[in-house]
């Protein structure tokens, strides 16, 4: 019968020999691990801007290779794009323009030389004269409501009333220029003659005029007759005369001078 040898049955020599050649292979193996280790750590890294460019030219060759079409480079942000401009901001204050434009001579009267009664008194720097010979007053200026026998009411009386027969010559109380002549439904037949600073109005003048518009008077001139007043018809006949610096009412008996 054929007799077989146990493992064990294995002589001390073998088994050194074994663990020998196990440990060399071991040994061979952690060399080469080290080794392949050592090169990997020890490889230079490539710098951020040329690997990223590598990388960026060969995508762009094969993608040209395989599709055709050339892929656009992409430019990096400029400073001006992350960052906006400085504009210059300016200090100056804002100009003012004045105007050098003045009001005429009309509204500097009326606004300013004539707010009050007093003041558009005083911009009456001439004494006038009676407007007809009698010199008489049938009825004054007056601001506050008066009785007015024609149109049964009261109001006031804007102007001065010279008692005057009719026909009778009216003389102009200042010299100046015929501005207007015209025909109101109340006053009549009304003269406007333009003093300067001043405009004196004669109401109630006969149609027969004795004046034309634009024509020069000088003061005492004869420049119509009495006529007929339709708002105070029931009065005894006379000449109304109003006095106006702008739009102030001047009353006439202020600015007429003492009989010579």
């Amino acid at each position: 019968m054929k007799k077989y040898k146990h493992a064990n049955d294995k002589k001390p020599t073998e088994r050194v020999s074994f663990y020998i050649a196990l440990s060399i292979c071991l040994m061979a193996v952690g060399f080469a691990a080290w080794s392949a280790y050592s090169a990997f750590n020890g490889a230079p890294e490539p710098s951020d801007n040329t690997y990223f460019s590598s990388l960026s030219t060969e995508k762009a060759a094969v993608a040209q290779e395989m599709t055709g079409i050339t892929e656009p480079e992409t430019q990096p942000p400029t400073q001006a794009a992350t960052q906006p401009p400085t504009q210059a901001v300016s200090k100056e204050e804002p100009q003012i323009i004045i105007s050098e434009t003045k009001p005429d001579k009309k509204q500097d009267v009326m606004h300013d030389d004539a707010s009050t009664p007093l003041k558009a008194v005083l911009k009456i720097n001439e004494s006038l004269v009676y407007p007809v010979k009698s010199q008489q007053v049938t009825n004054p200026y007056s601001e506050d409501g008066v009785y007015n026998k024609t149109l049964h009411d009261y109001r006031a009386h804007t102007g001065c009333d010279f008692a005057a027969e009719e026909g009778e010559n009216i003389y102009a109380m200042c010299g100046g220029t015929v501005k207007d002549i015209s025909v109101s439904e109340l006053y009549g037949v009304i003269l406007e003659v333009d003093c300067g600073d001043f405009t004196v109005y004669y109401c109630g003048l006969d149609t027969d005029f004795l004046v034309e518009k634009e024509q020069e008077v000088s003061t005492g001139d004869t420049i119509g007759t009495v006529g007929h007043i339709p708002c105070e018809s029931e009065d005894d006949a006379h000449v109304h005369i109003e006095i106006r610096v702008g739009d102030q009412l001047v009353d006439p008996l202020s600015v007429i001078g003492p009989d010579d």
